[in-house]
């Protein structure tokens, strides 16, 4: 009897470590997700409220999270610089 407790224990948290292993490995992987997605930075103003400045193709935006949901305060669509050995080129003629 308690040799079959021991092993139904051992079974149990041998599954719980897979399980963990498994997730652990999954969680550095994004599905379908941009590859460079950034967050700048997060300032919590308090306890439920806060604002992330995050940079995505290089354009940054501000967004305030909130328990009623996610605002857009600030966005630059400004077109991300692109250097080329074109651009540098007629740049130092």
């Amino acid at each position: 009897m308690v040799l079959q407790s021991i092993l139904g224990l051992a079974f149990v948290l041998g599954l719980f470590a897979l399980i963990v292993w498994g997730m652990r490995r999954m969680q550095g992987r994004q599905i379908n997700g941009p590859a460079d997605f950034r967050i700048v930075q997060k300032i919590h103003i308090d306890n439920r409220n806060s604002l992330v400045e995050i940079r995505h193709h290089g354009r940054c935006y501000l967004l305030a999270l909130s328990p009623g949901g996610i605002t857009q305060l600030r966005a630059d669509h400004s077109q991300p610089e692109t250097t080329t050995v074109a651009n540098k080129q007629a740049a130092a003629l």
